[in-house]
């Protein structure tokens, strides 16, 4: 899937992609400098989203591709599954993606943490608005689950819009009562899609990946005919009672800090166990750029939260 406009992040990391191997040198303010450069001149002018992982991944990793009821998805190192599986919904304003930098995230993660891992590749808007992206989603999940392939210790994690994904995840397995992930990973998620605390003005001029057009023109595409405020597409408006315990990571410099700092509250208020994590001045989802020290430190962070009791 390609898309001629910069709506969102992956512009931004695709240009970065470019310049890795000069950006691994390079301290973490020269990288957003160059970030931003990269998205005001439209350097990324096509978006390429990666339905299959790179082959250079194969070199320390299985892949194995499936599909249930045309859901589609990838197991990596499947037969570490009885240690646990690591269920990733990807980010990509809901319109784009995996991109070459979350596949790399989540096989890295599934070594670091020896368990296995799912990349759920569900559809997107505009061909495929809500809700066929969280019918895939929960087809999958519940598919899994019925065969005993997914067992009931399952996490669930979501960089920017597919960590709102996995919060409406949750939300729909909890009415049709069907268990829960053991734990939440949520990495720069977006939780309110129309953005409508105006709170979020405080960073925006800092976010050196997305602009708030931007992703007005994802929401609409995504939100298409529904209401927004449904915390099936904004989970900031959800009941978040009996969540499982979860991560939380934002940069200080991102557009969605304000609404991440509410549902910080909104989760310590139902008293759901909560790690919330910010990083100084770092920016939208920068986890996936492992050679930035506050990456390594933030997954860090994540290998410690999913491997503990």
């Amino acid at each position: 899937m390609q898309l001629k406009t910069i709506i969102a992040a992956g512009a931004a990391l695709l240009f970065l992609g470019v310049l890795a191997k000069r950006a691994r040198k390079w301290p973490t303010k020269v990288v957003k400098k160059a970030i931003r450069r990269g998205r005001e001149k439209g350097s990324a002018r096509f978006i390429k989203s990666l339905p299959h992982p790179p082959k250079s991944l194969s070199l320390k990793n299985k892949f194995e591709q499936f599909t249930i009821n045309r859901a589609m998805g990838y197991w990596i190192n499947k037969e570490k599954a009885s240690n646990g599986v690591l269920v990733y919904l990807h980010g990509g304003g809901y319109a784009f993606g995996p991109v070459k930098y979350q596949w790399k995230y989540i096989a890295r993660l599934s070594q670091q943490t020896d368990k296995a891992a799912i990349l759920i590749d569900y559809k997107m808007a505009p061909q495929a608005p809500f809700p066929q992206g969280l019918e895939d989603v929960m087809t999958i999940i519940t598919a899994l689950q019925a065969t005993g392939e997914l067992p009931n210790d399952y996490y669930l994690l979501g960089d920017s819009a597919g960590g709102g994904l996995a919060l409406a995840t949750c939300y729909r397995l909890r009415e049709q009562q069907q268990p829960l992930p053991r734990k939440l990973v949520l990495m720069s998620p977006w939780l309110d899609i129309n953005m409508s605390d105006t709170a979020y003005k405080q960073t925006a001029d800092k976010d050196v990946m997305l602009t708030y057009e931007a992703i007005m023109g994802a929401a609409a595409k995504y939100a298409s005919n529904h209401d927004p405020r449904n915390p099936l597409i904004s989970p900031l408006f959800g009941d978040v009672e009996g969540l499982p315990p979860t991560l939380i990571q934002i940069g200080t410099a991102e557009i969605f800090l304000s609404d991440n700092r509410t549902f910080q509250q909104r989760l310590l208020k139902a008293r759901v166990p909560l790690q919330y994590e910010e990083y100084e001045d770092m920016f939208h989802v920068f986890q996936l750029l492992y050679f930035l020290p506050e990456s390594r430190k933030a997954i860090k962070s994540q290998i410690r939260f999913l491997t503990s009791d």
